[in-house]
């Protein structure tokens, strides 16, 4: 939990100074994601949170394709008298590919995929043996975007973690639905 406080801290900081600095040429804009598990499959009786922060670069948006990237820090647990291992947390960074649909009456839908790395707290959780503290975060999913200036949106994914066979065990976390609620600072 600490090393999301610490990430969490580190983020602001830069955007902060960024914000300070005088880079005309250069715009972007950033945001926080709370997401909520609604269906969990691997292993059944998870609960959690996601809580992230994003950062959206103006460069690297190419006609409806944004790229930007996600910090996410996540704590999940599990119910039940026979689980051995009841919680995990996981710190994930990963950049994003969104393609934007054309905006309808203030409502913007959206496709996303991304692929990037975390970190596991533990190797056990909920009498799986997840292999090892690097797992791979593996998201997909849709949503809108809304506001005067596309500030919110909402969304739901798919989302994975394992470490790829990289190690003998790979149980892996699944999430075959949750909702998630954004807000675009700048």
């Amino acid at each position: 939990m600490r090393m999301n406080r610490i990430c969490i801290l580190l983020f602001g900081l830069v955007s902060f100074f960024l914000q300070a600095l005088p880079l005309t040429a250069f715009a972007w804009s950033e945001g926080v994601t709370v997401s909520l598990p609604v269906i969990t499959k691997d292993p059944n009786d998870l609960h959690g949170f996601n809580f992230g922060l994003w950062y959206d670069p103006e460069t690297l948006i190419w006609r409806q394709f944004h790229l930007y990237f996600d910090v996410l820090g996540a704590h999940y647990w599990v119910s039940g008298p026979s689980t051995t291992y009841h919680d995990i947390n996981i710190l994930a960074i990963s950049p994003v590919v969104r393609y934007l649909f054309k905006e309808h009456f203030g409502v913007t839908p959206y496709l996303e995929f991304s692929i990037g790395a975390s970190y596991l707290s533990n190797t056990r959780f909920a009498n799986r043996n997840l292999g090892m503290r690097f797992a791979f975060q593996d998201r997909g999913g849709v949503g809108i975007t809304m506001g005067s200036k596309q500030q919110f949106a909402l969304g739901a994914h798919i989302v994975h973690y394992s470490n790829a066979s990289l190690s003998s065990n790979n149980s892996g976390i699944t999430i075959p639905l949750m909702v998630d609620a954004s807000y675009k600072f700048s």
